[in-house]
């Protein structure tokens, strides 16, 4: 079976019985961000691992370090970890500063 996770099904899975804190907001702005990057592909998130993962940096900047699922289900399944600099508003609104994906170099093919 295929599995498509959606923009939309991403915020439903961050916003799930959570609260509206700073590492929830962060969560979701980087659920959000992973979600308009990967569109299209099959994608598994773990919220609840995102939000353990909230470091803060400063008094508006946090960062995120989590994994993410590529192509899940499929024989081609790999995780990869990601690293999502938020920064949080005096209004509580987060905006992703950053979003970078940590390749493993055994993913990367020589050029030889």
């Amino acid at each position: 079976m295929r599995v498509r996770v959606t923009l939309a099904s991403l915020v439903v899975l961050v916003t799930a019985g959570c609260g509206n804190g700073r590492d929830d907001h962060a969560a979701q702005a980087c659920s959000d961000e992973i979600g308009k990057r990967l569109a299209g592909r099959n994608v598994g998130l773990d919220v609840d691992d995102m939000r353990r993962h909230v470091k803060n940096e400063s008094a508006d900047t946090v960062l995120v370090t989590s994994s993410v699922v590529l192509d899940k289900g499929l024989s081609s399944e790999k995780r990869q970890t990601f690293d999502c600099r938020v920064r949080i508003s005096g209004d509580g609104a987060a905006s992703v500063l950053y979003l970078q994906f940590n390749w493993n170099a055994g993913d990367v093919k020589s050029g030889r």
